[in-house]
């Protein structure tokens, strides 16, 4: 592998297994206790008992806050009753979605030898990103402001998963206390942070120690942090930093912020950059980058952010950095800290590697890009254009939706336009329509005694719908795109379940003839999908654009989307491609679950045309080699390409993954966009995994082991058609220089990684 896997492979790949957590024997030593869903209580004093929890920020899972009765539910003693384990639907629970990293802290009320910090937490991916938190850390503290670091189980960690016994994830929902035990500290406060995935919950919290009373002593062991529940508190999402060398690449910083009065509050960050690093452009809470005349240091610059914060964000910042002056595989250290209302953090460092990137073909088939991200982001990107052929990016994403006919950025499209790239279009259809049914009821379902419902009607064609039919198609006109996706979440998983209710539906269910509701819905959807789509061709096509291809977000064949959007119907004359969303962490179970789900969907169809969605770590962030495993897992599995929400959370190290993978791809580009599922002419014994693709006498095959419960050897069979050779795509290796045709039997070694992405082809003569 190349940089950021290569020469780290071996690394990566144990830290990948950590993740797995295939190992379940308890590890020994002080903080690892062995796992289970509660802790002993026989002869211990919880301390946190009924003590209110402070939260930054609030908790907002909406189900989970029925009651309002959060900064009580994790220390009441309470713990759920549900069998499946589905604490998101326990009001007596706590969640976040999308939360990034949150903190929360409890006043013990009196100074204690605290000797163990414990949480029951959520996990096993009942559905996908409802998972375990990938980053946990201990605090503790005298005066709930200065807290120090006692304890971290992060999935970044060697280890931490197995030695915490953290179950592994397997689409069914568990209850894991993760216990920091053997602590052996002291302190008044406790607090948690947590790096959350697209659903994270918990419903109780424990402290076990020995109150002390008047103890002056003050807070011992742990390491200085920057932890706090009382103000303003930015961060970087992952415990180390990857950059370019040679091209600047973004790195997303977030926000933490606690309940409060709404208004925003001073907060200054410093950010002193190693020598050869280098802050190109972006911004850090609304500061543009290039607005600030760095300070020379003896170790580098200085870069001071005089800012304000008044709301949790993702991304309060992104800055797009490079180290030109650093050879690949240098590693260093950013040094940072912030204040805001009179309180400091000590200064933190963040470990820094450097990547030298090389180019990557650009794909001719096979589409790649960003997916939900904006011609305004591209526009803060220095040399975005060049920085994306390099990565191997050849589509250029824009919300034309958002872009009046005046705006600059449509200079920037039409240079990517003139360079090569696909233009991407994402829209939301229907969903201005829902706006307007706040002000003009007559979209909505029109129920008995003339009142109207809160659903929009799927058989309303009036005024307003007509408009947003126009306000579409004017947008793609604008666009003049190659590929545009719809994403169309006005119903919910349900439907419009209020159709039979309607009197306007009734009428048209009758008129129709149709047998049930359900066939009514598709129908109605299908026309309202070419009723979109052909307005949109028409205006296209008049502004001298291409012939565009266009699917809807998670529309996949088989069951009709929210009842509604059937690909069936619609496949392939006015639908192109199937888009299953796999949002997820990207822990072995969802590599599979991704690979799986566009297997499913491109055997149901004729061709690879799948476009599947996937998140760059909006549902929680992970390592870029776990990245590059699930991009492949879509192109073995007839995905000619990805889309992806949410732009937030896009780093350096994914892309430089994304680069890994595109390079890989590009000599058998043609194999997985004409070829077929590999079927029956290669297989694997378990524990291994295979997935591949088949074209003529050609096969391209990843073959994995993500739980890591083999012994890195796997037994590969082969029903090759030509005599032919085994190559890695990923390394160049050559596993077989000849197999014979007919049935065949290989040993791949994993060479201490989890997957091997093989070609197997002509033999030399």
């Amino acid at each position: 592998m190349n940089q950021i896997l290569r020469a780290h492979r071996c690394s990566l790949a144990i830290a990948f297994l950590i993740v797995a957590g295939a190992l379940h024997a308890a590890g020994s030593g002080g903080g690892r206790l062995a796992g289970a869903e509660l802790p002993p209580v026989e002869g211990r004093t919880n301390l946190a008992a009924g003590r209110p929890v402070m939260f930054a920020p609030t908790p907002d899972y909406r189900l989970t806050q029925a009651g309002e009765t959060d900064t009580s539910d994790l220390t009441d003693g309470k713990l759920t009753k549900r069998e499946d384990r589905h604490i998101w639907f326990d009001s007596g629970a706590v969640g976040w979605s999308y939360g990034g990293r949150v903190n929360l802290a409890v006043d013990l009320g009196t100074p204690a030898r605290i000797e163990e910090i414990a949480i029951r937490l959520l996990g096993g991916s009942p559905q996908p990103g409802i998972s375990f938190p990938g980053w946990i850390e201990a605090f503790v503290s005298d005066d709930g402001r200065t807290f120090r670091k006692v304890a971290e189980c992060s999935r970044w960690q060697e280890g931490d998963f197995r030695r915490y016994e953290v179950p592994e994830d397997a689409g069914k929902g568990w209850i894991h206390c993760l216990r920091f035990g053997d602590l052996g500290v002291r302190g008044r406060w406790v607090g948690l942070r947590m790096y959350t995935t697209g659903l994270s919950a918990s419903d109780e919290l424990y402290v076990f120690g020995t109150a002390q009373g008047g103890s002056q002593e003050s807070a011992s062991g742990g390491s200085a942090s920057g932890f706090r529940v009382d103000g303003p508190q930015p961060y970087f999402h992952k415990p180390e930093l990857v950059v370019a060398t040679n091209l600047a690449g973004p790195v997303p910083i977030g926000l933490v912020v606690p309940a409060g009065s709404g208004e925003a509050v001073g907060l200054d960050m410093v950010i002193d950059a190693p020598a050869g690093f280098e802050l190109l452009g972006g911004t850090l809470g609304g500061i543009n980058v290039k607005e600030i005349s760095p300070e020379s240091i003896s170790e580098g610059k200085r870069y001071r952010f005089a800012t304000s914060a008044k709301q949790n964000a993702k991304t309060f910042g992104r800055l797009y950095v490079q180290a030109s002056g650093w050879r690949d595989g240098q590693n260093g250290v950013l040094r940072y800290r912030f204040a805001s209302g009179g309180w400091s953090s000590p200064e933190m460092e963040l470990p820094v590697r450097a990547v030298e990137v090389p180019k990557a073909p650009r794909l001719k088939r096979i589409l790649t890009g960003l997916g939900w991200w904006s011609a305004a982001d591209t526009a803060q990107w220095p040399e975005a254009l060049e920085a994306w052929e390099t990565f191997g990016m050849n589509s250029f994403p824009m919300f034309s939706k958002w872009m009046k006919e005046d705006d600059p950025n449509w200079q920037l499209v039409e240079k990517a336009r003139e360079r090569g790239f696909f233009l991407v279009n994402i829209d939301s259809p229907l969903h201005p329509l829902v706006d307007q049914g706040k002000r003009h009821p007559e979209v909505f379902h029109q129920l008995d005694r003339g009142s109207a419902g809160t659903q929009l009607c799927p058989s309303y064609r009036g005024e307003w719908y007509q408009k947003e039919i126009r306000r579409f198609a004017a947008a793609m006109g604008r666009a003049r795109p190659d590929f545009a996706s719809a994403d169309i979440e006005v119903w919910g998983w349900r439907g419009p379940f209020d159709s039979p209710k309607c009197t306007r539906c009734q009428e048209d269910f009758k008129a129709s003839g149709l047998a049930s509701w359900d066939e009514w819905m598709m129908t109605k959807g299908s026309a309202m999908w070419k009723d979109f789509v052909s307005a949109a061709r028409e205006e296209v096509a008049k502004a001298g654009g291409p012939k565009f291809e266009i699917g809807g977000y998670d529309f996949r064949p088989g069951a009709a989307y929210q009842n509604v959007w059937s690909v069936d119907q619609l496949y392939p004359e006015w639908m192109q491609s199937s888009q299953v969303s796999t949002y997820s962490c990207l822990y072995p179970y969802h590599l599979q679950l991704i690979g799986d789900e566009v297997r499913e969907d491109r055997a149901k169809i004729d061709l690879s045309d799948v476009l599947p969605w996937l998140t760059p770590g909006d549902a929680g962030t992970f390592p870029g080699e776990a990245f590059l495993w699930a991009l492949l897992e879509g192109y073995t599995n007839g995905a000619r390409g990805h889309y992806f929400w949410s732009s937030r959370v896009w780093d350096c190290e994914s892309l430089i993954a994304y680069n890994e993978a595109v390079r890989a791809i590009g000599p058998v580009e043609d194999l997985i966009v004409d070829g077929e599922l590999v079927g029956e002419a290669a297989s694997m014994d378990p524990p291994g995994r295979l997935s591949g693709m088949q074209h003529g006498d050609e096969m391209v095959l990843l073959v994995s082991d993500y739980f890591g419960r083999s012994k890195g050897m796997l037994r590969l069979r082969l029903r090759a058609q030509a005599r032919s050779a085994v190559r890695d795509l990923l390394t160049g290796e050559v596993i077989a220089a000849e197999v014979p045709a007919g049935e065949q039997e290989l040993t791949v070694s994993l060479g201490g990684s989890r997957a091997r992405l093989l070609h197997v082809g002509a033999a030399s003569p």
